[in-house]
């Protein structure tokens, strides 16, 4: 065979190795919030965030979740996925000290097993960051089939919903979410591949198959960002103290939050809505101080001047909240108020919305609290 047809022959068997690989990507593969077996170590800015610890560790199991490996064996198991927000994913947070760890320890507790009459307990997280409940659903849409059998889902909604808007300059009517299929699923079955050695699908597949046996990815000075977006806050040039009426916001994440709790009793699942608290305070300066959301744009991605004020955030997830806790009593599900709590403190929060470890600790507690209480209960 000579040089060209050797050519020929090793292009035409890579081409149709290439399109057998995205044939076979498509049709074995689902949606994952969060890329498979994929680990990744973060060293946190100690001037930023005080209060947190020094490593944080999100590591995702084969179903794409934040969380332990499920057991081989599944008998008896009670299995748990959360939903939602950032205060949910608890992205600044160690893997056993965000509450969604926190709480797969407590109900792992033998007395917990026995009130479950489970053998085992695994919590699933596939919340994410900034995005509401509209994107929530979007996610669990595409999600949900891939589960054999969920006993018992936490949606925990809302905060991103007023965030969203507000970001938006609090757009009446609301536009639909924007959120692309790259953004909610890290892994999906409709990646599209290219020919350029870093788009093909065998070049995916590599990086999967051997994605479980490579060292954590390694982030340095992880929030050292919040130092800047901190004094962009107290140095804003434009205080926002009123909105229109935030209603078209409440109807839609009320159709929305309704949405997520009839796909998940669909799965034949316990759901249970923890209404995320918040610094539900007024702010003396100290607190002020760390406090860095709720503006007009994107902060972490554009330079940001114009931002809302405390009190007028507080009425709108305040609102939020009393939404939130009326769907969930229209439709017959439990629902969870955590204010009372998680006290507003810095001992507690680090910013406005998320936990610290002795927050979510808090939360954890509570959250176990309700889930055994009704179950012992029947």
């Amino acid at each position: 065979m000579n040089l060209a047809a050797l050519a020929f022959a090793s292009g035409a068997f890579l081409a149709a190795s290439e399109l057998a690989a995205r044939a076979a990507w498509r049709a074995g593969h689902g949606y994952f919030v969060w890329r498979p077996r994929e680990r990744t170590h973060m060293q946190l800015d100690r001037a930023a965030l005080p209060s947190l610890e020094p490593l944080v560790r999100f590591e995702v199991n084969s179903e794409g979740e934040r969380g332990d490996e499920l057991p081989a064996d599944r008998r008896g198991l009670f299995r748990v996925l959360v939903a939602g927000g950032s205060a949910a994913e608890g992205y600044m947070l160690d893997q056993p000290s965000s509450w969604p760890g926190a709480l797969q320890a407590r109900l792992r507790s033998p007395a917990a097993l026995e009130t479950l009459r489970a053998r085992q307990v695994h919590v699933g997280n596939i919340a994410r960051s900034l995005v509401p409940c509209e994107t929530v659903r979007a996610m669990l849409e595409r999600s949900l089939p891939r589960y054999e059998k969920l006993d018992l889902v936490l949606l925990m909604v809302g905060a991103s919903d007023a965030v969203a808007w507000m970001e938006q300059r609090c757009p009446v009517p609301l536009p639909a979410a924007k959120f692309g299929l790259d953004y909610m699923f890290d892994e999906h079955c409709e990646r599209r591949f290219g020919w350029k050695p870093q788009d093909l699908a065998l070049r995916a597949w590599v990086e999967r198959l051997t994605r479980a046996h490579r060292a954590p990815r390694i982030r340095e000075r992880t929030g050292a960002k919040l130092v800047e977006l901190r004094a962009r806050r107290r140095n804003a040039q434009r205080w926002i103290d009123t909105t229109p009426d935030p209603e078209p916001m409440l109807a839609r994440f009320e159709e929305q939050l309704s949405a997520l709790i009839e796909l998940s009793r669909a799965k034949g699942a316990r759901v249970i809505v923890v209404r995320q608290p918040w610094f539900d305070k007024e702010l003396d300066a100290a607190e002020e101080a760390v406090m860095w959301n709720f503006c007009i744009g994107r902060p972490y991605v554009e330079k940001t001047t114009e931002y809302y004020t405390h009190p007028l955030v507080r009425s709108l997830l305040t609102a939020l909240d009393a939404r939130a806790e009326q769907t969930a009593q229209r439709l017959g599900v439990e629902e969870l108020d955590l204010r009372s709590a998680v006290a507003p403190n810095l001992e507690n929060y680090y910013d406005y919305l998320h936990f610290t470890p002795q927050g979510a600790q808090l939360v954890a507690e509570a959250v176990a609290r309700k889930v055994l209480a009704v179950r012992g209960a029947t």
